[in-house]
């Protein structure tokens, strides 16, 4: 794979479910819990864009950030990892290469970065050392 160089940008890192992926919204179709829908093999790979999702990313990417996807995995299921990357490979190609997958997103980042998610009082992202961006289900506003 060789060595990789990376541009000297901020970086914006952008939580999966949530943010980019409709994953509370197919836990409400089905009429089960998102804590349920997390656990079911294939829940990853069903899952819609966020209407807005990919224009934004795009607007980001324009503007001189670094773009990286910061996801977590739910434990309990073996196939969410595999799966989350199939889903960003699906809907997101530019950013196939460019996936964290942690439990702590709060050892990630340095201070002029930014992490946008909708829960960021999971996964330790409160501790992340940029500026934090909670997600409301709106990108314009983003």
């Amino acid at each position: 794979m060789g060595t990789r160089t990376y541009p000297d940008l901020p970086r914006v890192y952008v939580d999966m479910d949530g943010v980019m992926a409709a994953f509370e919204a197919a836990a409400r179709a089905q009429g089960i819990t998102p804590a349920q829908l997390k656990l079911q093999r294939g829940a990853y790979l069903a899952l819609q864009v966020i209407a807005g999702a990919k224009e934004a990313l795009r607007d980001l990417a324009l503007l001189d950030f670094d773009i990286f996807v910061l996801t977590k995995i739910p434990s309990g299921n073996v196939y969410a990892a595999t799966e989350k990357l199939l889903w960003i490979e699906m809907h997101f190609p530019e950013l196939h290469d460019r996936v964290i997958i942690t439990s702590d997103k709060g050892c990630v980042g340095k201070q002029r970065d930014f992490l946008i998610d909708d829960h960021p009082e999971w996964a330790n992202a409160d501790q992340f050392p940029g500026t934090i961006i909670t997600f409301t289900g709106d990108w314009p506003s983003v």
